[in-house]
This record gives C-alpha cells, structure tokens and sequence, in this order.
C-alpha cells in the first residue's frame, strides 16, 4: 500500500493513499485498495447505471439515497451506499447489485469508467459551497482516525486544504474539471444539482430528480422522499455505517449552510477569497454561503 503522511501547518500528519500521482482514503476493508483504484476505469458499466458525482463533504450521502428512494420505490431497505462507491468497492461486488444501480464517487471526469462515455450513463453532479465543505472536511478527516491519523487544528488544516494537499486533490481543479463536462462530453446526460438550494427547497431539487431519471412519482410519494431524506432521518437509519472511534456518525455532523462562519476568521475569509478568485477566474460558479 502506497501510504503517504502529509503534514499540516502545524506539523500534525494526515495519512493518505497515493495511487498514479492522486491522494485517496485508506480503506480499512480492502485486501488491495490500489488495484480496486486502478481499475476504476475498466469497471463493467451497465446502460442504466446512474452516477452520483461530487468533491467529498458536497451532499453525496443525501443526493444518492434520493436517487435510489425514486428509482427503487423501496421506502423500507436501508443501504449503504459505500458498497457502490467505485473507490472502495471491487468489480466483483458491484457485479453482485441488481439493475439499476447507483454509483458513486468523487473521481474527476476522466477518471470515472470508459463505459460511462461508451454507454453515456445518466450523471448527478452535486456542487455545495466551498467553505462549508472545507469544513465538514476537516472534521471528517479528524474523526476518522482509523483512517486518516489526523489530529491537527483548524487553523493549521486551512491551508492545507486550500492547496488542495487531501484526498481527490484540490477542490478548484474539481471545480474547473466538472465545469467543463458540458464542453468535454456534450452528449453525456448531466444534472447538477446544488445543496443550498435543495436545502432551501429540497422538493424541488426532488421533482427535478425524478424528471431527470424518467423515474416520476405521486406528490406523495416526493413527501416521503422528503422526509426519509431529511438530515435526522438519515442520521438515525444510517449514521450507524460509517462512525468515529468514539461512537459518533461521520457523514452526518451538522449538514448546515453557513457553518463556515464558526470556524473562517476574518484573515482566513479573505485569504480563501483571494485564492478562489486566483485560482477560478476562467470558472464563473456563483455559491450562496448563506441562506436568507
């Protein structure tokens, strides 16, 4: 295993995996996590396969169990949608999951299979603003110390994270890479969606969901979606999957826009602008970082 420890500011280290150049997540299940990466291109892509894209901490959790309530209709199963994810799961695995199914990742566009352009498999990119997500991230990887090592503070992780030294690398060239698909491959089938605005209305982030899908339902049936998808809900059915040494659930800590106030300084704040503005002068993406 191709283990790297990146130290941050303050010289506390985080514990990544380097595969080809990229940082990634160990995984604590996989006998080979480097050959399931490797392979993430020659992945076997089915027609009616649907992706979940986005940069960690950006709403992936929440946007694939909507896709899976709309396309499955099953309100009852509980999954874990890590056993989808092409960075922690084998070929033979996915092979395993009936029709149709709901990938996940947060590879960029040409690292995603040959058999999404081939196939021109349906997409949801997830965007989310880039402060909240800067910090939902510094708690992930500080209570995943199983995984990571990390026990750095917020202000020595901030440029750390703004130089783009984490896992899937840096957020602009995220940003950029996505930005493009509509140029890159015009005639792959593309939804963004953005989490403040499913936030603020998240039955209308649904109802276009299921359009997207060809998966429409009853205005009932987009409550239940609703409310099964709510942060509490899928705290208490699914935070049991992935928790911190300490008990605690790691993808559901706060799921709130505007976040990033408790944490960015004044310095700090300027600082991420100037860098955003450097670094996306030839990307116009407007984020709200707060909701009225």
């Amino acid at each position: 295993m191709s283990a790297v420890k990146i130290p941050d500011a303050g010289g506390d280290n985080i514990t990544f995996l380097e595969v080809d150049g990229h940082l990634y997540p160990k995984s604590a299940y996989l006998e080979f996590p480097v050959d399931v990466i490797k392979g993430i291109r020659d992945l076997t892509i089915r027609e009616d396969d649907v992706f979940v894209c986005a940069y960690p901490k950006c709403g992936t959790h929440w946007v694939w169990e909507m896709v899976r309530l709309l396309l499955s209709g099953d309100t009852e199963t509980v999954i874990n949608k890590e056993k989808l994810m092409l960075e922690f799961t084998e070929n033979d695995a996915l092979e395993k999951f009936p029709s149709p199914r709901i990938l996940n990742t947060h590879c960029l566009v040409e690292q995603l299979p040959r058999g999404v352009f081939e196939k021109k498999c349906k997409i949801i990119y997830v965007l989310r603003n880039p402060k909240d997500m800067a910090v939902s991230y510094f708690h992930h990887h500080r209570k995943l110390t199983h995984v990571y090592d990390y026990h750095g503070k917020w202000e020595n992780y901030f440029p750390l994270m703004l130089d783009g030294k984490v896992d899937f690398g840096s957020f602009f060239t995220y940003l950029k890479d996505w930005a493009a698909i509509g140029t890159t491959h015009p005639d792959l089938p593309t939804l963004t969606l953005v989490y403040e605005d499913l936030k603020e209305d998240p039955l209308f982030g649904i109802r276009k969901l299921a359009k997207f899908l060809n998966a429409e339902k009853s205005e009932e049936f987009y409550l239940k979606v609703k409310e099964l998808t709510s942060f509490n809900k899928m705290k208490e059915s699914k935070g049991k999957f992935i928790k911190a040494p300490d008990g605690t659930a790691v993808m559901y800590r706060k799921g709130e826009v505007g976040d990033w106030k408790n944490y960015f300084t004044v310095a700090q704040n300027e600082i991420f602008d100037r860098r955003y503005k450097e670094n996306m002068s030839d990307c116009e993406i407007d984020f709200r970082y707060t909701l009225q």
